[in-house]
């Protein structure tokens, strides 16, 4: 694998393995293949409630848990508020919960962990805090976001937060994410994109097919490396054995520049996942 994207000392894998919507033996089959071919990068979130069967498949895998990058995400959308000084109940519920994905992921921390939606009748401030705190108990080497559009992150940075990892966002050919790419660059914010090959569709678009002869390559791969050439970490799901290694092979070729541009040419605002969570009158899309 090509060397990752490196911010405040950490390297992020460009590669990662998606792992929503993958239950049982499936997912920790294909989490073990995954690493057992190079992987190592594991994308995970206590929501998709398959942690267990994902520490099982990093144990299955024989590789040693230090050279593996496991990212998980905390669960907001059913938090209230908190009042009056001090952790309130629910948020004392979210450091347990958290607690709870260590111990199904049969590790002692995670290298990065998220807030998974923006949610906000929990007060962003005080879920931050909680995280930069998980951080400094070094059950986290670092804190990100993900589903954050422009407005939110300008939000994070007034409250004081600079040092936030990653925004993890829907980003494939057919979703445009100029502005929040630029956002993103000028707060040095590395960009983690999910669904990157649009649930399949990339395959079936005449350009990335024309563009897939030409490099001899998929058009899963074209996508990939398009968004690797824009320094974005990708994490694309399979449980196919076959595409969890054509993945995976995006580093020995580079897109022309006039092909890169026809690729961003593809944009039909095609989003696969609504933000439902983000009120939309006060943050609303980029």
């Amino acid at each position: 694998m090509s060397e990752g994207f490196t911010k405040s000392g950490l390297s992020i894998p460009p590669i990662g393995l998606g792992t929503w919507d993958m239950q049982g033996p499936t997912c920790s089959r294909i989490v073990q293949e995954a690493l057992e071919l190079g992987y190592r990068h594991i994308d995970g979130a206590s929501m998709y409630e398959n942690e267990t069967e994902v520490g099982q498949g990093v144990i299955d895998s024989g590789v040693d848990r230090e050279e593996i990058f496991i990212t998980t995400k905390i669960n907001t959308t059913s938090w209230t508020p908190s009042k009056g000084n001090g952790l309130s109940l629910q948020n004392k519920d979210i450091v347990k919960h958290f607690e709870q994905s260590l111990k199904d992921l049969q590790t002692d921390y995670v290298d990065l962990l998220l807030i998974h939606w923006p949610k906000f009748e929990t007060n962003l401030a005080d879920m931050l805090d909680i995280l930069y705190k998980l951080k400094d108990a070094k059950k986290t080497k670092e804190v990100g976001v993900a589903n954050f559009n422009s407005h939110l992150l300008n939000e994070c940075i007034n409250l004081g937060f600079n040092d936030i990892y990653c925004n993890q966002i829907e980003y494939h050919p057919f979703l445009t994410q100029a502005k929040l790419m630029e956002v993103m660059q000028d707060f040095d914010l590395i960009p983690v994109a999910y669904c990157p090959i649009c649930r399949g569709d990339v395959a079936r678009h005449d350009v990335l097919i024309s563009l897939s002869n030409k490099y001899s390559k998929t058009p899963a791969q074209i996508a990939l490396r398009w968004l690797y050439q824009q320094r974005a970490v990708s994490i694309p799901k399979t449980a196919n054995s076959h595409r969890l290694k054509e993945n995976f092979d995006i580093f020995d070729f580079e897109i022309e520049y006039k092909d890169m541009l026809k690729i961003y040419s593809l944009e039909r605002n095609q989003r696969l996942v609504p933000n439902l969570e983000i009120n939309e009158s006060k943050y609303p899309f980029d």
